[in-house]
């Protein structure tokens, strides 16, 4: 009797389940973006970026060759601030159903990119958008290790790699058909 008693409480469990999730009406993200991509790449990305860049670089003019990095635990300290923020901004460019930019332009030189065309690959291929958030939080977090060594030859090896990772996403979400809209090499 106790084996009778037990499968039809398994029957009458099984028959009470709620429907699969895939049934159920999707949740609410918990996400709530504000800024468009534009604007977090022209007010976090791009600034923490060209920082790292600028902070551990060398030049060469007609005076010789000229080598910067920070030479004081404030200005290493600003090295790191940035880094954090490119880190974090590997999330922010991860969270589904930014928009790209307000209206049908972008601020980038005051071109006109084909924003509907930009959205619909980064809606539709989100997985790779993913992927290079993945990508741009390690660098990140290799150049914050390099940072915090105050290692300034793999800071300047990490950053080409930074740049590498950038322009790669660009290459699929920004201008794919195109080349750049600015010549890397200077």
């Amino acid at each position: 009797m106790l084996l009778t008693t037990f499968g039809a409480s398994l029957l009458a469990s099984g028959c009470a389940r709620q429907p699969p999730a895939a049934t159920q009406p999707a949740a609410e993200s918990p996400y709530q973006p504000a800024a468009t991509f534009q604007e977090l790449m022209d007010s976090v990305v791009d600034p923490a970026a060209d920082y790292l860049w600028q902070a551990v670089s060398t030049k060469v003019d007609a005076q010789g060759i000229h080598d910067f990095s920070p030479q004081t635990d404030v200005e290493w300290h600003q090295l790191r601030q940035h880094a954090i923020a490119l880190v974090e901004s590997a999330n922010l460019i991860a969270v589904p159903g930014r928009r790209v930019a307000h209206g049908a332009t972008t601020i980038e030189d005051g071109a006109a990119l084909d924003v509907g065309q930009i959205q619909k690959r980064l809606d539709t291929q989100h997985d790779q958008l993913l992927g290079f958030a993945r990508a741009l939080r390690e660098i990140s977090l290799t150049l914050l290790a390099d940072i915090d060594r105050k290692d300034t030859e793999a800071i300047l090896e990490h950053g080409g790699t930074l740049d590498e990772v950038c322009e790669a996403c660009h290459k699929v979400f920004w201008y794919p058909d195109q080349s750049p809209p600015f010549d890397t090499k200077k």
